[in-house]
């Protein structure tokens, strides 16, 4: 039985939101405006955004918390323990998810892992003892961030969450409950490997071939030879799910390719990384999917191919001569 928007006590869930990039602004925003209290931990820029405030543009509407309303900090430790914890940091970052995330939660407090790829949800049951519930939390949606506080939801935006622990599915349930009285669009699935699968249907072709062509999603479906090779490669990752025991269909393919022909053109975050010389989310996306698949007999030489590209895109410039 799940408490809808509220705790126990008659209270509304509070949340802390751990990082602050498009999909940390955005559901951190649309949960403040629902009146959720919402705190903010973020690597850089908290001077600002407490000057500022946090403002979102979505779906032609303005989300704005004033200044006054903004709870922000940049140590950990630093604000209020909340109810539920949301990751909402890149995966290069889950090294250090045990400090980040120390005293971040109310003992027993759920964690929702909103990021990209595969085994974050086992990374926070290592590294944070005390934890209750811990979710995975895959967004589908076109966000960009614009600078510190702001953000421009373009497209889309549905959030499946899933538990690593079956037993924990009343959690999933809350938090999706919370999520949709915000405005989002909110689904519970059962089984966390499906979940993380079906978002990596989407997110090997099109983040590595964007970033490596230098193109948006309309310019590759707009191809007949990309598109064709971004449908190779979605039939690789189903092969390998399917393998792994996470049954997704093989039609499953012609929705996300449906969904990517009807949404706004597109730079996955990916592409914008490589731009900016950040860093890749490579082994979260990448090499787990084809270490997982190998484990079970199945090769993903397209999605290996892929991974070794971005690798070598991505690697750090040489330094000049002195």
């Amino acid at each position: 039985m799940t408490t809808d928007r509220m705790t126990a006590d008659g209270a509304r869930r509070s949340y802390t939101i751990v990082g602050a990039g498009a999909v940390g602004l955005l559901y951190g925003t649309r949960l403040a405006v629902a009146g959720h209290p919402v705190r903010w931990l973020v690597r850089s820029g908290a001077d600002t955004i407490a000057a500022e405030g946090i403002e979102v543009q979505s779906e032609g509407r303005r989300l704005r918390i004033e200044p006054a309303d903004v709870v922000v900090a940049s140590e950990p430790g630093a604000l209020p323990a909340s109810d539920v914890v949301v990751v909402a940091t890149k995966t290069t970052a889950n090294g250090r998810l045990g400090e980040l995330l120390a005293g971040a939660g109310v003992p027993g407090a759920t964690i929702a892992v909103f990021q990209n790829g595969l085994g974050a949800e086992e990374v926070v049951r290592a590294q944070v003892p005390g934890t209750g519930a811990v979710l995975g939390g895959l967004c589908f949606v076109c966000a960009h961030r614009h600078g510190p506080g702001r953000a421009e939801h373009l497209d889309y935006g549905a959030v499946t969450l899933a538990p690593l622990e079956v037993e924990h599915l009343p959690a999933a349930d809350e938090v999706a409950a919370d999520l949709r009285r915000a405005g989002v669009e909110a689904a519970v699935l059962d089984d966390l490997g499906v979940a993380r699968w079906r978002k990596l249907v989407w997110n090997i072709p099109f983040n590595g071939l964007c970033a490596l062509l230098d193109a948006s999603t309309d310019a590759l479906l707009a191809d007949a030879a990309t598109r064709a090779l971004v449908a190779d490669l979605m039939d690789e990752v189903i092969a390998g799910a399917r393998a792994a025991g996470h049954d997704i269909p093989e039609a499953f393919r012609d929705e996300m390719l449906a969904a990517t022909d009807a949404m706004r053109p597109y730079d996955p975050s990916m592409k914008l990384d490589l731009a900016a010389g950040r860093p890749l989310e490579i082994d979260a996306i990448y090499d787990e999917a084809v270490r997982t698949a190998r484990e079970v007999g199945v090769p993903m030489p397209r999605t290996e191919a892929l991974a070794a590209m971005l690798r070598f895109r991505g690697r750090p410039a040489p330094l000049p001569p002195t």
